[in-house]
């Protein structure tokens, strides 16, 4: 199963390049214009990773952060920005960013290594709630 990415970003052309990315590596990728968008997104599809930029018309990234905190804290939330400031990364992370990549994305390194280690992640949940559901049908308690 495909790691499921949404990516949020006001800007068009970076939407369009990390998309592109991204699906070169291999997750599902969908995109979304600012955080309302994603809102709406996110009620009607399961996503693993959300890349969401900082600021944004309608719903800007803390507002995105704290919604995703509340309603899917099991997603990862890596958060990109231009505006950069020691308040503006402490925030993210006390809020619940996984971590904070910064703009430009001249290389995407960073991003990608970010959504890599995240992805990382959730395949380790999804083996463990895996073994968990057999556990419940076979009736053990323990892995053997």
């Amino acid at each position: 199963m495909a790691i499921r990415l949404l990516i949020v970003d006001d800007e068009t052309v970076i939407r369009k390049v990390l998309e592109r990315h991204f699906t070169s590596k291999g997750y599902e990728v969908v995109t979304a214009i600012h955080g309302k968008d994603a809102v709406a997104k996110l009620e009607q599809q399961k996503f693993d990773i959300v890349v969401s930029d900082l600021l944004m018309p309608e719903m800007d990234g803390f507002e995105l952060l704290h919604y995703l905190r509340q309603e899917y804290p099991l997603i990862r939330v890596i958060i990109m920005t231009g505006a950069i400031s020691l308040d503006n990364m402490l925030a993210c992370l006390k809020d619940g960013a996984f971590t904070f990549v910064t703009k430009p994305l001249d290389d995407l390194a960073a991003l990608e290594d970010a959504v890599h280690i995240s992805a990382w992640v959730v395949q380790g949940w999804l083996e463990q709630l895996a073994i968990l559901q057999r556990m419940k049908r076979g009736g053990t308690n323990h892995v053997e």
